[in-house]
């Protein structure tokens, strides 16, 4: 398979630059996979957990909280609110997170900001099921 450049930038750092030979991703849309040649597109992301195969080594995770995604002739450029490996995942913050979001969204209340709750209690069960399925290490299904 041809590959192709993915990066994957937050306001804080470069989380990933290196060539690629899939990305599945998720879209406003749904569900979106891009292989080299991919035809040009923008598009929103919405808080999910990416695949990320790489010919001969595999496949990983990488969280994504939301974003932008650009696909053009220079590869795959995506812009996200945050985004992590599974390994800078700390289990135990995302499990509090996850426990204080769904507290919210359970008692409510008008102070409480409940899209926001829900987008918090999205983010975190990303990053725990990043965490319990970091990687898959054989390409054969591709």
């Amino acid at each position: 398979m041809a590959d192709f450049r993915l990066r994957v930038v937050t306001p804080e750092h470069t989380v990933v630059d290196e060539p690629v030979t899939e990305i599945v991703t998720r879209s406003v849309e749904g569900e979106l996979g891009v292989l080299a040649h991919h035809m040009p597109l923008i598009t929103p992301l919405v808080p999910h957990v990416m695949t990320v195969y790489q010919d001969g080594e595999g496949t990983r995770s990488i969280v994504v909280s939301g974003g932008f995604m650009e696909v053009g002739s220079e590869g795959v450029l995506i812009l996200a609110d945050a985004a992590e490996t599974p390994d800078q995942i700390d289990r135990g913050r995302a499990e509090a997170a996850r426990e204080r979001a769904e507290t919210r969204i359970r008692n409510g209340g008008a102070e409480i900001d409940l899209a926001r709750a829900k987008r918090a209690l999205a983010r975190a069960e990303n990053r725990l099921q990043a965490t319990l399925h970091p990687a898959r290490t054989s390409t054969s299904a591709r």
